[in-house]
């Protein structure tokens, strides 16, 4: 994970920022922890999943009710 830091006060590129390397090991967290992040991240994948599968489902009824039409 990376951090950056403003450099000057009103700063315009990202040359006016430090760049800060945050690093932490697999091993140092906390087994409870690493059992809810993997939690997490499957309820992300399903919601991602399951949201692109119903667009797909409303662009399939859309696309049918138009060549219907025609």
């Amino acid at each position: 994970m990376s951090f950056l830091k403003p450099t000057i006060k009103q700063p315009k590129s990202l040359t006016d920022y430090l760049k800060t390397d945050f690093e932490v090991l697999a091993k140092d967290i906390h087994p409870i922890n690493q059992i809810e992040l993997h939690k997490k991240i499957g309820e992300m994948v399903y919601s991602t999943l399951t949201s692109k599968a119903m667009m797909a489902h409303r662009l399939e009824n859309s696309l049918s009710n138009t060549t219907a039409q025609l």
